[in-house]
């Protein structure tokens, strides 16, 4: 392409189908990869238990952009269930206890079946990787505080008893073939199987036979990964699939080599050719010869590109030049925007707007991480303001709506008290802390721009494509464009931030946190990575002390890390640096800080992941 060039990372990009073996855990597969293929960006598309074995894809490089399209992928298993026992991990790594009624017969374990196909409602294991409140479920089983979690839809498209072995009449097992939807536990379905029965179950082996479009047979056992790559990067990239393979069923939206460059810039294009997808739908983007070179969105007759996989010449030589400047010592640089003297008010809810707060343009988000993109987006914002000599106002929310609507909130990216630093440094001058419940969540967008317009002045709002408010997500752009038109307030449309082609979203930092992949969180947000806790002491060590979160929030993979330790931000007082240098241990119940004499450390501290 004249305009635009591949993103690459070393030429290992794609999928990676693994037949995993029983015994290491899907995380230590993705380590595996990482060190066989020379490759930093490497995951997986759906763990596995260690017991387990069977088809885990691992995606690398580019491939790992696209690992989120394949999270809803069906799956298919071949379980073996053993009947007269159950376990408090409903599988064969916990404690059996026996259970109470008669072993059951291949009939009744036939007829049992039946209640379990289609759409059932589930209980996942108590020992899962399921968050509640920050923290994993199976954290608080092994600490004795098992947790009762609420059941879910799940689908069982098939299932099929394949091998009986009664040899053992008190306790015979079945080997099962499921095929299910995403989200589907086979113990949990072991473990109901057992009590519907009335005698118990649990889950002895489980091989995963296929996940979405990669099977078993197609799978590579770890001697052939390793044989390959003793044979170079270029053996080990033959095994590799494309990373579009799976993604079919997605839409394709075919576009000019003009209009493939200017998705890489970020900008929304009309597209010459009309794709074949519904308003609001996903779309593989492909060039004129077919490769896929980004995905994105079909809104109101234009592509608004999510993820592009080639970005503009200009761009790849400007970041081949800043990555040949030497950097210093890592540290958290001070905020872009901050200027003395900004009036900045935070509103305890859009009810206590009043009047002499003024002409108002207003963005609403949960704003979490106050990253590039919102930065960007807060840029537009003051722009805009400036334009309808209104001022610059953000409508954020003292909980994640996910809290609410799913019960389980994605941990933060930002303290509270960070945040609102953050907004006014990035200069909005009100700020409404507007609290989310289940009155908010069934509020309409038209209720809600009702109740700013009665308090002030509405100049209008700043949005992505992609963004909505509301009950049901109903206030989208278009629809707020056409209630303004009514009401005398305007809507700015801005394009989504990209960076490096991908869409700079919370979501896909706290991914690349998870997967300890901090370098490009870091580009992403702006700065590196920082928490902010309570101090724990621990008895007896002078040299350690314990961070624990009052709310959830996101830390890199267990490790020891260098980091900064300083003051908390609040929200009326400058930020402070965080220049005090320690080791950060993070486990898998919080962190540790090490090798520093905190004999002066207040209640509260915030900790910058400087590497």
């Amino acid at each position: 392409m004249s305009d635009s060039g591949r993103a690459r990372e070393g030429g290992m990009d794609g999928v990676l189908v693994l037949a995993k073996p029983a015994g290491p855990t899907s995380h230590d597969m993705v380590g595996l990869v990482r060190r066989l293929s020379g490759t930093r960006r490497v995951g997986h598309g759906g763990t596995l238990d260690p017991f387990a074995s069977g088809v885990l894809p691992v995606f690398l490089g580019l491939g790992t952009r696209v690992v989120e399209y394949h999270m809803g992928d069906d799956k298919a298993y071949r379980a073996t269930i053993c009947f007269g026992a159950s376990s408090p991990t409903d599988d064969r790594d916990g404690e059996l206890v026996p259970g109470e009624g008669p072993a059951p017969t291949r009939e009744s374990v036939l007829e049992a079946l039946a209640g379990f196909r289609g759409s059932i409602d589930q209980r996942p294991p108590a020992f899962s990787a399921m968050k509640v409140g920050g923290r994993r479920a199976y954290q608080l089983a092994r600490q004795g505080q098992p947790l009762e979690l609420a059941p879910r839809a799940v689908k069982i498209h098939r299932l099929e008893l394949v091998e009986w072995d009664g040899s053992d009449p008190e306790r015979p097992t079945a080997v099962l073939e499921v095929e299910c939807g995403a989200g589907t536990y086979i113990r949990s379905l072991a473990r109901d199987l057992g009590e519907r029965l009335g005698c118990g179950a649990y889950l002895g082996v489980l091989t995963r036979t296929r996940s979405g479009p990669f099977r078993l047979e197609a799978a590579h056992d770890l001697d052939a990964v390793r044989a390959a790559a003793a044979g170079g990067r270029a053996a080990l990239a033959e095994l590799l699939l494309p990373i579009d393979v799976g993604l079919e069923s997605i839409p394709a939206a075919a576009l000019s080599d003009g209009e493939v460059a200017a998705t890489a810039r970020g900008q929304q294009v009309k597209p010459a050719e009309r794709p074949h997808a519904e308003q609001g739908a996903r779309v593989r983007l492909v060039d004129a010869r077919q490769a896929l070179v980004g995905i994105g969105s079909w809104r109101a007759g234009r592509i608004v590109p999510e993820k592009m996989f080639v970005v503009p010449a200009s761009s790849a030589r400007q970041g081949d030049a800043a990555a040949a400047t030497p950097r210093g010592r890592p540290g958290e640089p001070r905020l872009q925007y901050a200027r003395a003297g900004i009036p900045h008010e935070v509103v305890l809810g859009v009810d206590e707007l009043r009047p002499e707060h003024g002409r108002l343009y207003v963005a609403v988000g949960v704003f979490d991480g106050l990253h590039r993109g919102h930065l960007y987006l807060l840029r537009e914002l003051r722009h805009a303001a400036a334009r309808a000599n209104a001022r610059p106002a953000v409508i954020t929310f003292d909980a994640h709506p996910e809290e609410v609507v799913t019960g389980l909130a994605p941990a933060l990216l930002c303290d509270p008290d960070e945040r609102l630093v953050r907004l006014a440094a990035a200069g909005a001058e009100v700020t409404v802390v507007q609290h989310f419940d289940h009155s908010l969540r069934t509020t309409t967008y038209r209720e809600f721009v009702a109740r700013i317009r009665s308090r002030v002045d509405l100049a209008g709002f700043v949005m992505t494509p992609d963004a909505a408010f509301g009950y049901e997500r109903q206030g989208t752009p278009e629809a707020l464009t056409e209630l303004g038109k009514e009401d005398g307030f305007e809507v700015t449309v801005i394009h989504s931030l990209l960076l490096d082609g991908e869409q700079v979203r919370s979501s896909e930092i706290r991914r690349r946190v998870a997967a300890g992949d901090l370098a490009a969180a870091r580009r992403m947000l702006g700065r590196p990575l920082s928490v902010t806790g309570r101090v724990e002491r621990a008895a007896g060590l002078p040299d350690e002390v314990r961070v624990r979160f009052d709310l959830p929030v996101v830390l890199p993979p267990p490790a020891r890390y260098s980091v900064l330790v300083g003051a908390p931000w609040q929200a009326d007082a400058p930020a402070l640096r965080a220049d005090r240098p320690a080791t950060g241990a993070v486990d898998g119940d919080g962190l540790t800080l090490e090798d520093g004499a905190w004999d002066q450390l207040t209640e509260r501290l915030r900790v910058v992941f400087a590497a």
